[in-house]
């Protein structure tokens, strides 16, 4: 909810074309797990460890930015929105 309030405040309408969210899932029906990645063109690169989950990516130019992995989609989501907050904040965004 934080980075959708953020993006809406900064890019408006525009912000569905500046920033897409993907979900994959891995492994037996019983055991799956997924990974939520935020795309975007408007992100600068930078690599933090991770601490939470077992795999973040940072790219620029309409690639993976933010990325988050858990046993259901909300989960991974959630993840992965955090993990772009905490980018955007490291370069100096407010992100309420």
């Amino acid at each position: 909810m934080r980075l959708n309030n953020f993006l809406q405040a900064r890019y408006g309408a525009a912000s569905a074309a500046r920033v897409k969210y993907e979900e994959t899932s891995s492994g037996p029906q019983n055991l799956t797990v997924w990974t939520g990645t935020y795309f975007s063109a408007y992100f600068v690169l930078h690599k933090y460890p991770d601490v939470l989950f077992a795999h973040r990516v940072h790219v620029v130019n309409d690639m993976k930015y933010g990325e988050g992995s858990a046993t259901n989609k909300k989960a991974a989501k959630e993840a992965a929105a955090q993990q772009t907050i905490e980018k955007l904040e490291a370069e100096g965004n407010n992100v309420p």
